[in-house]
């Protein structure tokens, strides 16, 4: 039986119209009837342009040739990233009504590729850790994770092929782990961050939710990045089980070195690497220069409408007021030497292996999960992946990280390709 739509990777989609077996304006709709079908149960959604949708789709369908590499792909856009006509409400009821009057560069790169925006998924308050309305489509009653959930949760529910998020902690690659979905934090800086909401200026940074690896080339390609050469040889692996290994899952744990053994079947060349005993001071850096630097993107928000803030949100800025300056610069310093030993491990391997999350989506909607196999790398700027791989006790996804050096994202995708390819 065909695959509906709806259920294609990016990749497959945009074969398909290019070869004109499909059309933007069917896929919008596959996408339209499963929102319609699931949206009451997974709330994924905060605002949806159906016709302007469908609009661009049948625009698009009248073109002789694809006019870029996202031609006819419907996107799913976070919603602290501004667009034109939809409200961009921050998750936060301060914003509520907030239409920004124009694209975020991010959402104008897209569509000068081809894609068409289907609409605002949810995110948790300022992309922080008060959780929105969004269920995990894998079980309802477990959380998506946080903040880029909306995302995460309409990929994964086949209501979008391709979804855009950002990571400040842990919230590209923690809810692409919990939702079963590819997902890609890139090299800190990698993309034009203007019309995105700050939460730290020094931390955020852009990714995205897809069905398979080859739509992450797909979407670098949209920003003029060439795909890396197809693996030829199996590559050098470091496992990196982190200082934080023993906070991970038992079962999770098992699966990571399930996953070491089949690669190494497959004929990688997988070795531990030892992260620096200086790096479990990592995760306090992060956190102090995350919190610190809210206090000053939120001051406005904080001043003038402390009421609508979540306690949440409110304990956040008092940690960040609570870190000094001596601090900070601690804090950044730390983050400086870490990224130099990094080069030790890139001298050995192409990539690193290590979990993308502590284990399966914990029950309940409030708790969004723990970032602590997430934040020290977002701390350190490298581009990331998760990738599907296996389930945990509860059926619920499970999933492995890779990790590359600054900079090399198309290569890292690359390698993601074969990794993907060996353990599904």
């Amino acid at each position: 039986m065909a695959k509906s739509p709806n259920r294609l990777s990016a990749s497959e989609a945009v074969r398909r119209m290019g070869e004109k077996r499909l059309k933007a304006r069917d896929l919008v709709e596959a996408c339209l009837d499963r929102i319609e079908q699931r949206e009451g149960q997974v709330h994924a959604w905060e605002a949806l342009d159906p016709e302007g949708a469908r609009k661009r789709a049948d625009l698009l369908d009248k073109r002789a040739k694809p006019i870029g590499p996202l031609h006819g792909v419907p996107l799913a856009v976070k919603d602290i990233i501004s667009t034109r006509t939809m409200p961009t409400t921050c998750g936060s009821p301060i914003y509520r009504d907030h239409v920004a009057g124009f694209d975020a560069a991010c959402v104008t790169q897209l569509v000068k590729a081809g894609a068409l925006v289907l609409g605002k998924a949810v995110t948790t308050e300022f992309a922080g850790a008060h959780a929105g309305k969004t269920h995990n489509p894998h079980n309802l009653r477990h959380t998506p994770a946080g903040s880029s959930s909306g995302s995460a949760a309409a990929v994964a529910d086949f209501m979008a092929p391709v979804g855009y998020g950002t990571q400040t902690a842990g919230s590209v690659i923690r809810p692409g782990a919990f939702n079963g979905v590819v997902a890609y934090k890139g090299t800190y800086g990698w993309a034009d961050m203007t019309g995105v909401k700050t939460y730290a200026k020094s931390l955020d940074t852009l990714g995205f939710f897809a069905r398979e690896a080859n739509d992450l080339a797909l979407i670098r390609a949209a920003y003029g990045h060439e795909a890396a050469a197809p693996v030829m040889e199996p590559p050098r692996i470091g496992l990196i089980r982190t200082p934080w290994w023993d906070l991970a899952e038992p079962y999770n744990q098992k699966n990571i070195l399930e996953a070491v053994r089949a690669l190494r079947a497959a004929g990688a060349k997988v070795r531990e690497w030892q992260a620096p005993e200086d790096w479990t001071g990592l995760m306090q850096a992060q956190h102090r220069i995350m919190t610190k630097e809210a206090t000053q993107s939120y001051a406005p928000e904080r001043k003038r409408f402390p009421h609508l803030l979540s306690p949440v949100m409110q304990q956040g800025m008092i940690d960040g007021d609570a870190v000094t300056a001596r601090q900070y610069a601690d804090a950044k310093k730390r983050k400086k030497v870490a990224v130099a030993q990094l080069d030790d491990a890139w001298e050995k391997f192409d990539l690193l292996l290590a979990p993308s999350a502590k284990g399966e989506a914990p029950a309940g909607l409030g708790n969004t999960g723990d970032p602590v196999f997430n934040r020290f790398w977002t701390l350190l700027g490298t581009p990331c992946i998760a990738l599907p791989f296996n389930t945990g006790p509860f059926g619920l996804p499970l999933s492995v990280q890779l990790i590359g050096k600054h900079g090399s994202d198309d290569q890292l995708i690359s390698w993601a390709r074969w990794v993907e390819s060996r353990l599904s």
